[in-house]
């Protein structure tokens, strides 16, 4: 208890929580990495992936990815609104196309003569039948083809996050900044690295240290939770490119938790087990979620560590008024409802700033505006409107505007207090407003 007799939370050496600022960190956190590689952009990964062929049960290959996606773009553009097509071209990214193959995994099997899935078919399945074009699709055809999107998706994120292991002079900037909350925060990480962990040094994520002449650790909910050494907590909610199912199950253990292994060779070479494919409730099978992509995320999530995070993220976003979220699209609803939780916990004591890449051409309140309702998706609009508690539309000849602004170079901060927007990416707001950044969220 404190000096009021009202009772306080503690975590690690003498910690007390509320302290410490809850970070989501979303893909646009590493785009402005120096990349030897491919450019991770979600365009950039969509098209290495829809280059795949897949090795078809029957022999021969396919470029069955490519053929699915052109016949869903093909059938957008004839049911959409012509007007709004033309401006908004119908397409799929990697996700949407992940998406489609799993529920053709789920359902395909009905399709056909056998079912061949060890899962009971989903009742709703005896209610649909596949369009002529997918008939002769074999159910493993769709297995190998989810699985090479999800390896490709892989291998991008491997290609920098190797680089960013071996070098470690490379991108000092984002090296400094995440050292330079250690201790003091809780990170959520929507990516598939390890380059705030290689940042860092120490962090909690509930993984022991792999021992010597193992491939992995297991994961711990007591020791992420104790965070006994006080660190900076590092949870993968979508998981991440060293994670992959146990090949022993002992009792103590769900067979469906991820483990954490060594490296990305050893990761690769511990998957794919035999095990059959988890299902949702409905009896859905989907991939194995060694990384949470696709659009059923919080079915995904069901397992460890995904579901010790996902309840952590909620107890943090109501424990600290501080929030930061960088490089996030605010495409994820679970995710956007649970940082709202934020708001009604502590009114007005609530702080976030958001870290953004707006275009270039941004230089007035109109422009800025004019992005975030058509250019952003419609729930970062939604969140920025509820933080400056302001619908944020103006009138002609308008002088008052609930931001405070002189220059977009610089962050805008909301009139309330409550909310900075940095939009120029995350490394102009490092290397030019960290301290700024710092000083809002403390001050």
């Amino acid at each position: 208890m404190n000096n009021t007799g009202e009772k306080t939370l503690c975590v690690g050496k003498d910690k007390v929580m509320g302290n410490g600022v809850t970070i989501i960190v979303g893909a646009g956190a590493v785009l402005d990495f120096d990349h030897k590689g491919i450019f991770p952009s979600v365009k950039n990964i969509t098209d290495e992936v829809l280059k795949l062929n897949i090795q078809k049960v029957d022999g021969g290959e396919r470029p069955l990815l490519r053929e699915i996606n052109d016949f869903i773009v093909g059938k957008l553009n004839q049911v959409g609104r012509p007007e709004i097509n033309h401006y908004v071209p119908p397409q799929l990214n990697f996700e949407n196309l992940l998406h489609v193959i799993e529920m053709c995994i789920a359902y395909s099997g009905g399709w056909h003569k056998e079912y061949v899935s060890w899962i009971p078919f989903p009742e709703f399945g005896t209610l649909i039948q596949p369009v002529k074009f997918l008939k002769d699709i074999h159910t493993y055809d769709y297995i190998r083809a989810a699985y090479g999107l999800q390896k490709t998706v892989m291998d991008i994120v491997n290609q920098y996050d190797a680089s960013f292991c071996e070098d470690k002079s490379a991108e000092q900037w984002y090296r400094d900044f995440w050292k330079s909350l250690s201790g003091k925060s809780n990170i959520f990480n929507l990516n598939y690295d390890n380059t705030i962990e290689n940042s860092l040094g120490e962090y909690e994520d509930g993984f022991p240290p792999i021992k010597d002449g193992e491939d992995y650790s297991r994961f711990s909910a007591r020791r992420y939770y104790e965070n006994s050494r006080g660190v900076s907590t590092i949870a993968h909610l979508h998981g991440q490119i060293l994670f992959c199912e146990a090949r022993e199950y002992p009792f103590d253990y769900s067979m469906r938790d991820m483990v954490k292994n060594r490296d990305y060779k050893t990761a690769c070479k511990n998957r794919g087990g035999g095990q059959f494919p988890p299902s949702n409730q409905a009896k859905e099978e989907y991939l194995q979620p060694e990384i949470v992509s696709g659009l059923r995320k919080t079915e995904k999530m069901t397992f460890a560590p995904n579901n010790v995070y996902l309840s952590d993220l909620a107890r943090k976003v109501i424990e600290n008024n501080r929030l930061m979220i960088i490089g996030y699209s605010f495409g994820d609803l679970y995710l956007n409802e649970i940082m709202g939780l934020g708001m009604a916990a502590h009114g007005d004591d609530f702080k976030v700033v958001i870290i953004d890449k707006f275009p270039s051409y941004i230089n007035s309140y109109i422009s800025w505006f004019q992005h975030l309702t058509h250019g952003c998706n419609p729930e970062e609009f939604i969140f920025v409107s509820r933080l400056a508690k302001d619908r944020l539309f103006f009138e002609i000849g308008q002088d008052e505007h609930p931001l405070i602004f002189e220059d977009y170079s610089i962050p805008v901060v909301s009139k309330n207090g409550k909310l900075m927007m940095c939009i120029n990416g995350f490394k102009d707001a490092v290397v030019n407003h960290k301290e700024t950044i710092l000083e809002f969220l403390w001050q």
